[in-house]
C-alpha cells in the first residue's frame, strides 16, 4: 500500500545524506584562494540535514505512528 511512499521517501533521504555529506565535506575543505567561495555550503549541509529529518518523520508516519497531534 504504501511502497511507492517508502521507496520515495527512502531516496530522498539517500540524496539529502549524500549532498550533506558533500556539502560538509566543502565547507571544511582548505581554501589557499584569496577569493570567497561563492557557495555558501555550510547552509546547504544544514537544509539537507533539516530536510532528511522532515522525512524521518514523514516515514515514521509511514509506518503507522503518529507523531502529530
Amino acid at each position: 500500500m504504501y511502497s511507492t511512499d517508502l521507496k520515495v521517501s527512502l531516496l530522498g533521504l539517500c540524496v539529502c545524506a549524500l549532498l550533506g555529506a558533500i556539502a560538509f565535506r566543502r565547507h571544511f575543505a582548505v581554501h589557499d584562494k584569496l577569493k570567497p567561495r561563492m557557495v555558501p555550503w555550510m547552509l546547504i549541509f544544514l537544509a539537507c540535514v533539516s530536510t532528511g529529518m522532515m522525512i524521518v518523520v514523514h516515514l515514521v508516519n509511514l509506518m503507522g505512528f503518529e507523531t502529530g497531534r
